[in-house]
């Protein structure tokens, strides 16, 4: 008898866990327009992803969920291609489809300002390029996605562990806030 309890319990936590994200999304949406010290940005997410659509552009940085556990990100070339860091280590440029393909993600999300224009930094998109074919060790915690995109944004080779940690430093590169928003 206890184990279904213990389902129960478990079901009901998920639950409300998913309504409190579902109020953090709706609420930072809201604060988008809003000039206040509370704001934070936008956070990626497939709960409840960015009422704002945008196009990919050239020089801008997108992401994507994997496995509702990771951030992915990459680098935009053109309209339909991305340079990443896949996971056996090989830097490749891949089509919108196959950025998500074999993620759990249905969405890229691209880094925007407030009013919802792509965020974009110059000559990142060429500094991809020219890495792509090459082979990096691959390690989750320290030679990810997240520090390969960093180098290409600031010519720093350094470690960055999480998606949080990426996106307070591209936020502090930026003095303002990021609104990653869903690409058409």
């Amino acid at each position: 008898m206890p184990l279904p309890l213990l389902l129960v319990g478990a079901a009901i936590g998920s639950l409300l866990a998913h309504d409190n994200q579902k109020d953090f999304l709706a609420a930072q949406d809201k604060d988008r327009f809003i000039t206040s010290k509370t704001d934070t940005g936008r956070e990626p997410s497939e709960i409840l992803p960015s009422p704002k659509k945008t196009a990919l552009v050239p020089g801008s940085l997108v992401c994507c969920e994997v496995y509702e556990a990771f951030i992915h990100t990459g680098v935009v070339v053109d309209d339909n291609t991305i340079v990443e860091l896949h996971g056996s280590g090989l830097i490749r440029a891949v089509s919108k489809e196959r950025f998500l393909q074999q993620r759990s993600g249905k969405n890229i999300f691209i880094a925007c300002d407030r009013s919802g224009a792509p965020l974009i930094f110059n000559s990142i998109d060429q500094l991809a390029t020219q890495d792509v074919f090459n082979f990096y060790e691959y390690n989750l915690l320290t030679s990810n996605c997240y520090r390969h995109t960093w180098r290409w944004l600031t010519g720093i080779d350094i470690a960055i562990e999480s998606f949080g940690d990426f996106n307070g430093k591209l936020t502090s590169k930026l003095g303002e806030e990021i609104y990653w928003d869903v690409v058409l």
